[in-house]
């Protein structure tokens, strides 16, 4: 009966790791690379002045999901020390848009224009261009350049924010199927929108006075004038057209002017996903390219390989047909680690980095380590005077609640590690964790169920040259 078990077991892992591993390469499913494998681009960004950590927090949920909309695979978001935030973006092909859109703060503001200076006005008679654009600026007279000619272009006085991109709920970048001009068009809350009707509505009743500049409404991003459009007269726009004075813009709804499909698009993303908090100035910045990060691999892969043989060629060599044991297990831990990896990849988003093949190189000395805890447990067993049989049953059982006890503190080590490290030492963290945990299940599945079905054959057990009696020391 309890060999049919350890033949049910032994079975059960076979199909379901080579099953596995055979689904994965079938459907062409691999683990992704991380930056230091697959090249891409790294940097640093420092907030200005001082910041909490919920603020950072909050930063990093922003950033990750404007990243999300690049399709960058694995991008890691993460607060490094007070201060800081590191971005790493593997496989990066934009890394100038990547890096404008992680940036921009997008502070989004509703301003009534105030007064216009055009080219080629005075210098004397320019006012100075206000550099605050966060929300310290939205209750005070700002004097912003329009963002198509930057300040050498129109310069705009506008009185203090009316209303802030909090109100925006969507923005979509739509195109003029006539004119073929972009732009984004954005919906407000209900709250914005009232705001939005009560104050289009006392422009339009400024421009049936005649005041056709302070008519204007400034729509400003980040310290510029995205557009600055007066209030269309009813009379001239047309059937439905135009803004009617005590009535204003309903429906909350209006648009910003952009130049080309790319530009609508990145500033409809930065409005949906949010205003960043804080100010975040790039403190360091680190390029790693595809062929630096393919020789890291092959050179990781290289030592894996190398390690593995030796280990295997070792175990051959010292415990004879128990090596063949060591052999198929090892095979099995790469496999399962290999189907692992690559599943996590695509369902997680899990990346696979240098740090994380260290991991599973100093697993494969983890895994090896199980091996020798477990035979040299057998060689007590059978040197106290036991048969095969019998060393094996009592000395696998004890054998494996050693191993379980070592790999709960390598366990529980890999999750301290995991939990309070940043950047590639939680990679290699995880691929050590989870090499753990598939260490366990390979003592108690595989190994002990292909010792015991070994050592009831005669071959195994007594056999001159292969005989686990042999191996372990125990004479004929």
């Amino acid at each position: 009966m309890r060999k049919k078990r350890y033949q049910i077991y032994l079975a059960a892992v076979l199909v379901l790791v080579f099953g596995g591993l055979a689904a994965v390469i079938a459907t062409g499913t691999t683990p992704r690379l991380g930056l230091d494998l697959e090249g891409g681009i790294s940097f640093t960004l420092t907030a200005r002045g001082d910041v909490n950590q919920d603020v950072l927090e909050k930063t990093v949920e922003i950033i990750r999901s404007r990243i999300d909309s690049l399709g960058v695979a694995e991008p890691e978001v993460t607060v490094a020390g007070a201060d800081n935030i590191l971005i790493q973006l593997p496989g990066i092909k934009n890394e100038q848009r990547a890096r404008a859109l992680i940036g921009t703060t997008a502070q989004l503001t509703f301003r009534q224009v105030i007064e216009q200076f055009a080219p080629g006005t005075p210098k004397k008679k320019l006012p100075k261009v206000t550099k605050e654009a966060g929300d310290a600026a939205n209750d005070q007279e700002v004097v912003y350049p329009s963002a198509q000619d930057g300040e050498q272009g129109v310069l705009y006085r506008l009185e203090p924010a009316v209303l802030t991109g909090e109100v925006i709920t969507e923005a979509q970048a739509v195109v003029d199927p006539t004119s073929q001009q972009w732009s984004v068009s954005l919906d407000m809350d209900s709250d914005g929108a009232a705001e939005w009707a009560d104050f289009t509505s006392r422009l339009a009743c400024l421009r049936d006075d005649g005041e056709q500049i302070k008519s204007q409404v400034a729509i400003a991003l980040d310290g510029k004038v995205e557009s600055a459009a007066g209030m269309q007269d009813p009379a001239t726009a047309g059937a439905g057209g135009g803004v009617v004075c005590k009535q204003g813009i309903t429906g909350g709804q209006t648009s910003i002017d952009a130049g080309s499909e790319d530009e609508a698009k990145d500033l409809a993303l930065v409005l949906k996903t949010g205003a960043l908090p804080i100010t975040l100035d790039q403190s360091e910045v680190v390029k790693v390219s595809p062929t630096l990060g393919r020789d890291s691999l092959d050179a990781g892969l290289k030592a894996g390989f190398i390690g593995l043989a030796l280990v295997i060629v070792y175990m051959l060599v010292y415990y004879r047909g128990l090596g063949f044991v060591v052999w198929l297990g090892l095979i099995v831990f790469a496999a399962t680690m290999y189907t692992i990896m690559a599943v996590l990849g695509q369902s997680a988003g899990l990346s696979l980095t240098l740090a994380g093949i260290a991991g599973v190189i100093v697993s494969i000395g983890i895994t090896a380590d199980s091996y020798i805890v477990a035979f040299e447990r057998l060689k007590d067993e059978v040197h106290s005077g036991k048969s095969i049989r019998a060393a094996v049953e009592r000395g696998m059982t004890r054998a494996f609640r050693t191993i379980l006890v070592a790999d709960a503190v390598t366990a529980s080590a890999a999750v301290i590690l995991f939990v309070l490290a940043v950047g590639s030492v939680r990679g290699f963290a995880l691929t050590l964790g989870l090499a753990t945990a598939i260490d366990v299940l390979i003592a108690y599945f595989f190994t002990r169920s292909a010792v015991h079905l070994l050592a009831g054959t005669r071959t195994f057990s007594t056999g001159r040259f292969i005989g686990i009696r042999h191996a372990l020391g125990a004479g004929p």
